[in-house]
Parts: structure tokens; sequence; C-alpha cells
């Protein structure tokens, strides 16, 4: 009987299964919040390290380099449902680096949570960030409208 709570909490830690992270605008406050799933990849040296820490640690440097003003646009175009030729993206492109907005990192997680001993954990990673739109996602349409 001793062995069924620490076997459990074993299985719990070991059993979590992982749940995407979704890019969505949320209300915080009086602000609106774009929240961006941002996924990326340990680099191959800290793969091949068999290092949880290195993994873990390029995995999320990863996702900074990608939530930098390229990668947000095309986010914020996704979640908005738009198309934009390549012109008018780089012209958003542009406005939206002209805000100097910071993503701001808020969570990450492993995306093989599954595993447990000698796992693969944080080849592959998601962070969520925080990217306050100057004027919400109103004023997004609105730029939106004024490039098309």
């Amino acid at each position: 009987m001793r062995f069924i709570p620490s076997s459990l909490l074993l299985c719990f830690i070991a059993c979590q299964s992982y749940t995407p992270l979704k890019s969505e605008w949320k209300t915080v406050g009086d602000t609106e919040v774009f929240y961006a799933a941002v996924s990326a990849k340990a680099s191959q040296q800290a793969i091949e390290s068999g290092s949880l820490a290195m993994r873990r640690s390029t995995c999320l440097n990863a996702t900074n380099l990608l939530s930098t003003s390229p990668k947000l646009t095309s986010i914020l175009l996704e979640q908005e449902s738009v198309q934009l030729d390549e012109v008018e993206t780089k012209d958003l492109g542009r406005l939206i680096s002209a805000h100097k907005i910071k993503p701001k990192q808020d969570s990450c997680q492993s995306e093989n949570s599954d595993y447990f001993f000698a796992s693969p954990a944080w080849e592959n990673c998601q962070c969520l960030y925080s990217i306050e739109y100057p004027g919400g996602r109103k004023q997004f349409r609105q730029d939106l409208t004024q490039i098309k």
C-alpha cells in the first residue's frame, strides 16, 4: 500500500500529455493582448549531446528568434485569416516594426512531454508570447485595411 501514492505520482508525471498552445487575442484588463504560439527545435548539437538543459536552452532561444517581426506578422495574419501579397506583407512588417513591439515570453513547454526517462524532451518546444499591439485588435485591423 505504501507504493501506491508514489506510483500514482510517477504515472502523473510520466503520463502528462502535450496540449498545443494556440495563438489568440485576449482581453487583459482594459487592453487587448495577442498571444502568439511559437514552435521551434533545439540545436542539432544540443540534441546530439543528450543534455536536457542544453536542448531546453537552445529550443527556448530558437523561439525567441522566431518571435521577431516577420514571424509575428505571419502569426497575426493567420489569426485574422487574411492573405496579403508579398509587397503588402513587407509593408505590414515595416508597420509592425515601427511600433517597436517587444513580444514577452509568457510560458513554454516541451512538445515531447509524454516522455520521462532518457527522453527526447525539449528537442521541440512551444512558447506563448504576449504581444501588446498598440490599440489592440481594432487598430491591427485598421492597419490591415490601410495596407490593402
